[in-house]
């Protein structure tokens, strides 16, 4: 979200995100740079109105001025785009670290989102995502950015990033990071709001091991909310792999056939670990519906 637009930052809240990337980068243009770094904080108070966890993208060519405007309490995630080395990251971490010091922020607190969009990011992708313990989830090698330096167009009905994105997926299950990404849908249209692609994205990004999303339009938010969310039919079959898997046990048994469909200790725990996301997803969804509906309450008294 461009951060130098009030509209966008001010009604940020409605929008049931679990997060807000607001932008210092692309989407400001270079005469309002400045501008921008002084919206930081009040774009941490709209976002935090609707529960969501505020990120600041920042410019890579401009770490030592953007951080200083974009660290400040409440801020989760400091994204850096158009990585391309360890040392990068290393100079980025040492920002922060001094920042959180000076204002008062617990140390460690604030993550870094590392962002591979060039064929060098690629090529030095192991050490980009092991340069800081700030790092916890690593992915990308995908996006305009990208495709401009591949010389490849963006929108075609193949997988032009696969390399990339295995790359990334890869080294994230490497270093016990959380996957970033999603699952490759053929799209031509270039339509950043199309919501019937968003829901067959998550759903297939779910299914596929990946947990988080993302977009450049309000359209596909609920979309890949429910997308990424187990369905009520997934979660009752989960319980139920679940007690034949015990009843297995109990019989000393360590597979059996339930329904025609073999279960095993790792069915089991594909189960487990289907009902911990749900419960997690209806957690955050009622953490983000009380906070916005304490906000309209807040406005309405103020009205």
């Amino acid at each position: 979200m461009p951060i130098n637009n009030p509209r966008f930052v001010d009604r940020s809240w409605t929008r049931d995100c679990d997060y807000l990337n607001f932008d210092l980068e692309d989407s400001v243009p270079q005469s309002q740079k400045d501008y921008a770094r002084s919206q930081v904080r009040h774009a941490i108070v709209q976002g935090q109105k609707g529960a969501a966890e505020i990120n600041i993208r920042i410019n890579c060519a401009y770490p030592d001025a953007d951080v200083p405007a974009a660290v400040w309490p409440g801020v989760k995630q400091i994204n850096f785009p158009k990585a391309e080395t360890g040392a990068q990251i290393r100079h980025l971490d040492a920002l922060i670290t001094e920042l959180e010091r000076v204002r008062g922020i617990r140390s460690g607190t604030v993550r870094i989102g590392a962002t591979v969009e060039t064929t060098l990011g690629v090529a030095n992708s192991y050490e980009i995502a092991s340069a800081s313990p700030r790092i916890d989830a690593f992915g990308g090698g995908t996006g305009y950015d990208m495709s401009m330096d591949m010389g490849i167009e963006m929108f075609v009905g193949f997988d032009q990033f696969v390399y990339n994105r295995g790359e990334g997926e890869l080294i994230a299950l490497a270093l016990g990071l959380e996957r970033e990404g999603g699952v490759f849908m053929s799209d031509t249209t270039g339509n950043v709001g199309n919501a019937e692609l968003s829901i067959k994205r998550a759903e297939a990004s779910r299914k596929a091991g990946l947990r988080t999303g993302g977009g450049l339009h309000p359209n596909v938010v609920a979309p890949q909310n429910l997308g990424l969310t187990p369905t009520v039919n997934e979660v009752e079959d989960a319980h139920r792999v679940l007690s034949f898997f015990a009843e297995l046990d109990q019989r000393g048994e360590t597979e059996g056939d339930m329904d025609g469909r073999i279960v095993d200790k790792y069915e089991a725990a594909r189960a487990e670990e289907l009902i911990e996301w749900a419960s997690l997803c209806a957690h955050r969804d009622a953490e983000k519906s009380a906070a916005r509906e304490q906000t309209a309450a807040e406005l309405d008294e103020q009205n």
